[in-house]
């Protein structure tokens, strides 16, 4: 008992000391590389007065960073897991390691005050915090993959009503704009993403460019042969609509031809799970009759 009250003790005085040293110094340099890096963009003031409040109330996102991995690759690695999974502000990489630390930190002292306590076994001490480790990251996974799934299945939809707005006559940025607009309630996930992509060509970034910083935030094959095509249609010149229209299609085919393997296979993977209560019945029916002959022998 004296151990797991002096850890937590421990635990509590060093998070107020290191959140009182390093909240002030960090908020300000983080504020002017925010200010920085937003005035470099056209018309973005508005959204650095929102994100400078944001920053000021978000001291756990401070104290997340602070605390959280300084190595650049596992860094660039959290933040495109975030991205994936639907978590785009810079804040967010700070929160996830402030509820990964202390959610680390929490399940390691209940388990010590467990053992202190109730004599659990020094495996099961060892094995939690270990868990907890890991588990945000598979989290992450799985929102990542649930997204970019939901994605993908809403291309289709999305490049065909494009296609329509193309075919009346306006651009195929125009169009996007149109689509997102109209579709926002119905695909959150993928309106936004274009709409974000329409934001970075009108604040000047090349073309070619935000079509590729829109496929590493996507990492899906749909989405990376969209860019594809685009990219092409945009060194070439060649038409916009016939492109996604053939592209579209394509991958209706593609969707088409996955539900054909998947029925096909339904049949050998019923039969598996049909087999065992077919071969009980025949067992029964084989050996039932050797067993009455052999008992009426007797």
């Amino acid at each position: 008992m004296d151990l797991a009250v002096l850890l937590a003790v421990v635990a509590l005085m060093a998070f107020g000391v290191t959140w009182l040293l390093v909240n002030r110094a960090l908020s300000l340099q983080t504020k002017q590389l925010q200010k920085e890096r937003l005035k470099s963009r056209v018309g973005l003031a508005s959204q650095y007065t929102t994100e400078s409040r944001r920053y000021s109330t978000c001291w756990w996102c401070t104290l997340g960073r602070v605390i959280g991995t300084k190595n650049r690759t596992e860094l660039e690695k959290t933040q495109q897991l975030l991205v994936s999974a639907g978590f785009r502000d810079e804040n967010h990489i700070g929160g996830y390691f402030f509820i990964k630390y202390t959610a680390i930190l929490c399940t390691l002292l209940v388990m010590l005050s467990l053992w202190s306590w109730y004599g659990l076994r020094l495996e099961w001490v060892i094995l939690a915090p270990i868990v907890v480790m890991l588990l945000p990251e598979r989290v992450l996974i799985y929102l990542g993959n649930r997204r970019l799934a939901e994605i993908s299945t809403h291309l289709p939809d999305f490049l065909d009503m494009c296609n329509i707005c193309m075919n009346a006559g306006l651009s195929y940025l125009v169009a996007i704009k149109r689509v997102s607009a109209e579709l926002k309630e119905l695909h959150p996930e993928i309106c936004f993403e274009f709409e974000y992509l329409l934001d970075q060509i009108q604040i000047g970034v090349p073309r070619i460019d935000a079509l590729r910083q829109f496929a590493q935030r996507n990492p899906t094959k749909d989405i990376q042969n969209l860019v594809q095509v685009l990219i092409q249609n945009e060194k070439l010149g060649s038409s916009i609509s016939e492109a996604l229209s053939e592209f579209s299609r394509r991958m209706y085919q593609t969707r088409e031809q996955l539900l054909e393997e998947k029925a096909a296979k339904t049949s050998a993977k019923m039969a598996v799970v049909i087999m065992p209560f077919l071969m009980l019945p025949y067992l029964i029916l084989l050996v039932g009759e050797r067993m009455v002959l052999l008992g009426r022998g007797f």
